[in-house]
Formats: structure tokens, C-alpha cells, sequence
């Protein structure tokens, strides 16, 4: 990507960058993680995992070693968060869902503003939020998901992880029925302004005025659906050509677009690595967590009959 957009330009675009502005963006990248946790702690605390909060937010940072490289990574954090509260692995994996639902849901829903205004977009959003109301609908109506288990049972491959779908669905639905876990979503929605405001600030320190923060929203949730669509771990590659193309349509120049990309990933990547060993060297003794590698080697084994 770098070579495509021209590296001397990108390497520029990077010298001029706004050395002012890296303090707030690295403060709201870490806020992002800390609200991650502390919406993640109330769901937790619903199940009956019994962690103090400064526990559970430093659980969630010692997940994120795995979810930034991997797929699937999320749920090392449910395996930790199973290991250190005692609570079965698939009650604490329907904690997880319900939160990043929500979450991609408002990520995804701030870029209508500017979908709106462009007129672009539409038809990659569209789909993706008709498909999380469709995952919705499946986890929560007991009709339609009787449905869709009658088909995947007759799937030879998906019809051996029936048992761990069922225990998914019965959980995420109680959870979903709860009103203080809707009315806590909005915690998810001050991690969305966060992250969005992280990387328009990134934009800012690149190409100040350029473009708004509604804008920046859009770019950084069609990104987001490109990662996630790539199925790459982490959205490597998928997800910087994504925020690359969209910054140079909304008259970026080549250089700077490429230059925010390598700087996004930089903050997803590197600020969760980095931050994820620093918390998992800080209580994986007290809280009994177990390897991180062997964690995602093997199949976490429920507890509950």
C-alpha cells in the first residue's frame, strides 16, 4: 500500500505530523479500552462473574495480546474473565457478543450522518446493520432460532457446535432482555465518540481541516466493515486500504492517507499489544489467567452441567 500511494510522500505526510496532538490521541485510544472495561464489567457483574472493576478492566487489556492479531480474538478476554471469576466459559463468551453487537451497531451508526450527506456508502452499511438485526432476532426470538438450529443440524460440520450455539443463544437472549443492559449502551456509544475522535485527531495532525468528525466516523466504520469482511486477523491490510481509499476519495492527498493508515494501525495493533502484555504481566498471578497461547490453543471446557 505504501509503495501504491507513493513512499516518499507517505514518509512525509509522517515528518509534518502534529507532535502536539499525539498526547490526546493516545489518552483516548487508552479511554476507549478503559470504557471497553467498564461496560464490559456491568455485563460481567449481570452473569454473576464477581470481579472488582479495576480487575475487569485490566482483564479486558490483557485480551487484547490475542484479538489484535488473531480472529476471534475476543474471546481470550471471555477465557481470562472465565478463569478469573469462576463462571462458565459460554456465559461469559454471550457477554462479549452483546457487547461488540452493540457496539459495531453505534460505530456504524454514527457514519450516517455523512452517508447521508456523500451519498455513498449505503450499500455496504445497509447490509451489515440488517445483519446484526438478524443475528438480534436470531439470539433473542425463540421461534426463529428453532429455525435456524433445525437447519444447522442438518450442516455436518456446524451441526458439532450445536450445544455451545444453544448455550450462546439462551444467554445472550437473557442478557438482551435485561433493560439495564440496553440503558448501559451507552457506554458503548461514549467508546464510539472516542474512537472516533482518536482518529480524527490522527487526521488533524496530518491534514488539519480537511475533513470533519462525521466524516472521520464514516471512514473509520466502513474500514471497520472492510477488516471485518476480509476476515484477515486484525483487518491487517483490508482495513489500512479501506481507510486509505475513503480518505483519498474525500480529497485527501495520497500521501497523508496512507500516512493516517499506517498511524491507525499503529494505535489498534500496537497500543493493544502493548497494553495487553503490560496488564497480563500485572495479574495473571493474583487472578490465575493461565498463558495467553494456551488459552487460544485450546477449547475452553464449560463448567456448568
Amino acid at each position: 500500500m505504501v509503495v501504491f500511494l507513493n513512499p516518499s510522500r507517505v514518509g512525509s505526510a509522517l515528518e509534518y505530523f502534529r507532535l502536539a496532538l499525539v498526547v490526546p490521541i493516545l489518552v483516548l485510544s487508552l479511554l476507549v479500552y478503559v470504557l471497553q472495561g467498564i461496560r464490559w464489567h456491568f455485563l460481567l457483574a449481570d452473569v454473576g462473574t464477581k470481579l472488582h472493576l479495576p480487575d475487569t478492566i485490566l482483564v479486558n487489556l490483557a485480551g487484547q495480546t490475542i484479538t489484535a492479531i488473531v480472529p476471534l480474538g475476543d474471546l481470550t478476554r471471555a477465557a481470562f474473565a472465565s478463569a478469573a471469576g469462576g463462571t462458565d466459559f459460554g456465559i461469559v463468551a454471550a457477554t462479549v457478543t452483546v457487547q461488540e453487537l452493540s457496539y459495531t451497531l453505534l460505530l456504524i451508526l454514527s457514519a450516517l450522518p455523512a452517508i447521508l450527506a456523500l451519498g455513498y456508502g449505503l450499500a455496504a452499511v445497509v447490509p451489515v446493520v440488517f445483519g446484526i438485526a438478524a443475528i438480534v432476532v436470531i439470539l433473542t426470538v425463540s421461534p426463529v432460532f428453532c429455525r435456524v438450529h433445525d437447519l444447522l443440524a442438518h450442516i455436518p460440520f456446524l451441526n458439532r457446535v450445536l450445544p455451545a450455539i444453544e448455550e450462546l443463544q439462551q444467554e445472550t437472549a437473557a442478557l438482551l432482555h435485561r433493560p439495564d443492559v440496553l440503558a448501559l449502551s451507552v457506554l458503548d456509544a461514549a467508546r464510539v465518540a472516542a474512537a472516533v475522535t482518536a482518529f480524527w485527531l490522527v487526521l488533524e495532525g496530518l491534514e488539519p481541516g480537511r475533513i470533519g468528525w462525521w466524516q472521520a466516523a464514516f471512514v473509520l466504520a466502513l474500514s471497520a466493515i472492510g477488516g471485518a469482511v476480509s476476515l484477515i486477523p486484525g483487518g491487517v491490510g483490508a482495513n489500512e486500504a479501506s481507510v486509505a481509499a475513503l480518505l483519498i476519495f474525500l480529497g485527501f492527498d495520497y500521501g497523508a492517507a496512507g500516512a493516517a493508515a499506517i498511524i491507525q494501525r499503529g494505535l489498534v495493533t500496537g497500543l493493544s499489544l502493548v497494553l495487553g502484555f503490560t496488564a497480563y504481566a500485572t495479574i495473571n498471578r493474583r487472578l490465575h489467567l493461565g498463558g495467553i497461547f494456551q488459552l487460544v490453543s485450546r477449547k475452553p471446557v464449560p463448567t456448568r452441567a
